[in-house]
């Protein structure tokens, strides 16, 4: 076999398991190999290694742009953080989550050179998606609750997975924008599969991302068919007969207490959690105290929370980069999230709604999630630097 061969069967190699790598997100958690990990970080390592290899053995190393600069920049900032941490052992351990995102986020950057390859990801997520709910599904059957009452899929918090499926919402929506016949239906009702999980787990915030998520439909109205403008009402309604009528009562009378959440509650004790992250920024406000170290920062004000396994996150990414990475770090974190931000706003019409909404629905999520090191954060990253590559930069396709 010849080098160019060679270097052909590792980059479709590499494909495949970088789209078993995003199919595999939603229900990450759910699989688990002894003394290793995840299925996902394994099949991660294997699509990394097989990636590095076919990019070398074709010298199409493709430059990084500056959000993948900026974004090493805060990965090479947790990292510095170790020197002043007030837990070294969990700021280790977070460096080497944000090292091994960052190269996902490169092997995505370097496989996904057109846009064909692009679509391919987003379906792996919807339908990664679809397998997740599938999963909470046969949990809810057989009575199997992660919380009182509350169902996701194994290995995940409802709240985390509920935000999962919500960020699949508006992809799929897009994907069933630009495909006919069957396709489209198939995305339509892989919405309807995603919203029926989503009320089951139960989570307020996941909630309140996916009617942000479903802004896709309006803010593409124009551009959508009568069978898309008609599905997309109908699944909203049925969003919203779901948090009235239709999903389980459990989780009816936990999506009612949401008003009086957003009136002056304590969002589940977040906002003390919140108040002490705060105090202690307000002492280290420069450094930080150390990327991963948030539930120690806050344990002198907090203590350890009586349920073993469970530690004091900050339940908000913004403010867990604020106290764990100081001033420093948040405004690298920053800087990354503002250029997403010009990468989206430069982007073709359509595509520029399906990421602004991305954007929004997960500022909304996260709000209330610790997802600065999770890997649908990093996904959505990737996917706009990519997207912007052949929208703004057509040359850049065959870079």
């Amino acid at each position: 076999m010849t080098a160019k061969g060679a270097s052909g069967v590792l980059d479709r190699a590499a494909w495949v398991l970088l789209w078993v790598l995003v199919f595999s997100i939603p229900w990450e958690k759910s699989v688990w190999v002894p003394g290793i990990g995840t299925l996902t970080h394994v099949i991660g390592i294997c699509a990394f290694a097989a990636g590095f290899l076919a990019v070398a053995s074709s010298r199409s190393f493709r430059p990084l742009n500056a959000a993948m600069v900026v974004a090493a920049g805060f990965v090479l900032w947790s990292a510095l953080t170790f020197f002043w941490s007030v837990d070294p052992p969990a700021t280790v351990l977070q460096a080497f989550r944000l090292a091994e995102l960052w190269a996902m986020w490169w092997l995505i950057w370097s496989l996904c050179r057109e846009p064909r390859r692009q679509d391919q990801l987003l379906e792996a997520y919807v339908w990664g998606a679809v397998a997740a709910s599938g999963w909470a599904f046969i949990r809810y059957l057989h009575h199997e609750q992660t919380y009182w009452r509350r169902y996701a899929a194994a290995g995940f918090d409802p709240n985390d997975f509920g935000l999962i499926l919500a960020l699949a919402a508006p992809i799929a929506l897009y994907l069933a924008l630009r495909s006919t016949g069957w396709k489209r239906w198939c995305y339509s009702a892989a919405v309807l599969v995603m919203l029926a999980a989503i009320l089951l787990t139960a989570s307020r915030t996941a909630l309140i991302a996916t009617f942000v998520a479903f802004t896709f439909g309006f803010w593409t109205w124009r551009r959508a068919d009568v069978s898309q403008r008609i599905a997309a009402v109908v699944l909203m309604v049925l969003l919203a007969l779901g948090v009235f009528e239709l999903a389980p009562a459990a989780s009816r009378e936990r999506l009612d207490t949401l008003p009086q959440e957003l009136a002056g509650g304590t969002f589940h004790g977040r906002t003390r959690i919140w108040k002490a992250g705060l105090f202690f920024f307000l002492d280290h406000p420069v450094l930080g105290a150390g990327s991963g170290a948030y539930p120690e920062a806050v344990r002198p004000a907090l203590g350890v929370p009586g349920v073993p396994g469970i530690r004091n996150v900050a339940h908000n990414t913004f403010l867990s980069v604020l106290v764990e990475c100081g001033v420093a770090g948040f405004l690298i974190y920053g800087l990354l999230l503002a250029l997403l931000a010009l990468y989206v706003w430069n982007m073709r019409p359509v595509e520029r709604a399906l990421w602004a909404v991305m954007l929004a629905t997960w500022a909304v999520g996260v709000s209330t999630l610790t997802w600065e090191h999770y890997k649908p954060t990093w996904l959505i990253m990737a996917l706009i630097a990519t997207e912007w590559a052949w929208s703004y930069w057509p040359a850049s396709r065959n870079a």
